[in-house]
């Protein structure tokens, strides 16, 4: 089959790794692969050093612009009309819509959406969500089938006409990384935070990977660790990634006094390769689809401390292999933290439920068999 692959942002986040994971199998099986990026990032480089053929849309981005929107058609329009896929397989919002017409226009035979997380369940206002809510269903009715990595976002796609047959839904899988070993993670997350690894080991590390993003919920995790440490002086927490908050992130650390308990790593590639360095995982998220870094946290047995936002709760069982919170909640945020501090037998327990439970449910043969049956 030839199948194009369409994503808005070529940045490293969730979605760009579903994107990287599908087109590297699908080659390796012998399909003809192609992927069209938004802009020139991490995803557009790791396509190409796997032998995978890209191209960049510099006028394709996440915010609207009419402009640049057509500018994005125009040439998304050409790259189908030129290669004629089989299988038109989109992601995030902006390339599914466009995607989805220009695919419908062209007559490919087969055009597939997966959503990565409903963007109307973010924080915005309701006359930003409202048309949201309308153009995800209008690429859900151009579209042949909506892939959903979860029952939430399953249920919450019913709610619109005409769809209910389009939709299937199939997990996020994962191949478990090849993490580095505990020392050799702590002494390389230590150097990377400026800290004496004999320092590091004295301490309960916190761990979190994720786009310094609005979505992430960071700003809560900054307030509910004021109040972690006023008891706890020995904890700390290490955030991995960048993105578009990292000023204001580091200005909320610095106005708290927690220069020494919080730590911005900046984007780490293969970030998940040092989860062992960590005691606990955390992800404060406001809007979230099905996250990989749970999944990986998972197979690295480590507890997590996450929201029920998306398909979280689907990942994590309450009290039996993490603790959920509710979303913008600093108070239940720091309250989950220290029981995961005090009580290191509960986080053993649940770490290693985690990853009996990641291990059954969200093997990535599984993902891909149902996918590739899709797309024949």
């Amino acid at each position: 089959m030839k199948i194009l692959y369409v994503i808005t942002k070529s940045n490293w986040g969730g979605a760009q790794r579903h994107v990287f994971d599908l087109a590297t199998a699908m080659k390796d099986k012998g399909h003809d692969v192609w992927v069209a990026v938004g802009g020139n990032g991490i995803l557009m480089d790791k396509l190409e050093k796997a032998g995978i053929y890209t191209f960049s849309i510099a006028t394709l981005g996440r915010d609207i612009s009419p402009g640049k929107d057509a500018g994005s058609f125009k040439e998304l329009f050409t790259i189908i009309k030129n290669k004629r896929p089989d299988i038109l397989h989109l992601h995030s919002p902006k390339a599914a819509g466009l995607g989805a017409l220009a695919g419908r226009l062209l007559r490919v035979k087969k055009i597939i959406t997966t959503v990565h997380g409903w963007t109307w369940n973010e924080s915005r206002p309701f006359y930003e969500r409202a048309p949201i809510a309308f153009f995800s269903w209008i690429t859900m009715l151009l579209s042949s089938t909506t892939i959903l990595l979860s029952e939430k976002d399953r249920s919450q796609a019913l709610y619109f006409p005409w769809v209910k047959n389009k939709l299937t839904l199939i997990p996020l899988g994962i191949k478990p990384p090849t993490f580095m070993s505990v020392d050799g993670a702590k002494q390389f997350i230590s150097k990377l935070i400026g800290m004496e690894l004999g320092e590091y080991n004295k301490k309960t590390v916190i761990g979190c990977i994720a786009e310094l993003h609005p979505n992430k919920g960071l700003p809560y995790l900054v307030e509910a660790m004021s109040v972690v440490v006023e008891q706890r002086t020995n904890a700390i927490i290490v955030i991995l990634g960048d993105g578009q908050e990292k000023d204001s992130l580091q200005l909320a650390i610095k106005e708290r006094n927690l220069e020494k308990h919080i730590f911005l790593g900046g984007f780490v590639d293969n970030a998940s390769d040092y989860l062992k360095a960590f005691a606990v995982f955390v992800l404060p998220s406001i809007k979230e689809g099905l996250p990989y870094t749970i999944l990986e946290a998972g197979c690295a047995s480590l507890p997590v401390v996450a929201t029920t936002v998306g398909g979280i709760p689907e990942i994590v069982e309450d009290m039996k292999s993490g603790i959920l919170i509710q979303s913008k909640n600093s108070r239940e945020l720091s309250h989950a933290l220290s029981f995961m501090i005090e009580h290191p037998d509960e986080r053993k327990k649940y770490g290693t439920a985690l990853k009996e439970r990641v291990t059954v449910k969200f093997g990535i043969d599984k993902m891909l068999w149902m996918i590739e049956g899709l797309y024949n």
